[in-house]
């Protein structure tokens, strides 16, 4: 497993598709999430409180009640597009001590709400970096000589130059 840093996500509204965009070592992967997830990210990231609490606060509050810590969220396959991940969760027996470590099923854009709000650890399996992830430094140099993510000359006059979920994986 690979650790992954979130580097942030692109604005909702500002493209067709939010992006969650996270980074291990020189490999970056991008992945298509809804507007409400992408908005709960970017609050989680920047340690936002609101007034009342969202879904992500919701489940860490109900895991608290029930001894539980997130200790961590994989993002363990990609099939058809599709990426798969879970929490890691361990429950605390009233001395403290680990009672027992669940795993469970999550879509990985509400497992990294999820995540930078209790501030664990994100992984993803090497297959998937492989499968899915980019090469920073080959991004960096293809936007710094004007061409997209695919190798191509960026055409001004393209009008759909934002990305879809088919073009780094949707979260399901």
């Amino acid at each position: 497993m690979l650790e992954l840093q979130v580097l942030g996500v692109t604005p909702p509204g500002s493209a067709e598709y939010p992006t969650v965009i996270m980074r291990h070592e020189d490999w970056v992967l991008f992945i298509s999430i809804g507007p409400f997830e992408a908005a709960a990210i970017a609050w989680g990231l920047k340690n936002d409180k609101p007034a009342r609490p969202m879904t992500h606060d919701l489940i860490l509050n109900i895991l608290a009640g029930l001894r539980g810590e997130v200790k961590s969220v994989t993002i363990y396959k990609l099939e058809n597009g599709t990426f798969f991940a879970y929490l890691l969760v361990e429950q605390h027996g009233t001395d403290g001590g680990v009672e027992q470590v669940l795993r469970i099923d999550t879509r990985p854009s509400d497992g990294i709400a999820i995540a930078v709000r209790a501030q664990c650890l994100i992984y993803v399996a090497e297959e998937v970096m492989d499968e899915a992830g980019r090469d920073f430094s080959v991004l960096q140099s293809q936007m710094e000589e004007g061409e997209d993510a695919e190798g191509e000359e960026d055409d001004e006059d393209d009008e759909d130059d934002e990305g879809h979920p088919e073009d780094f994986g949707k979260d399901d």
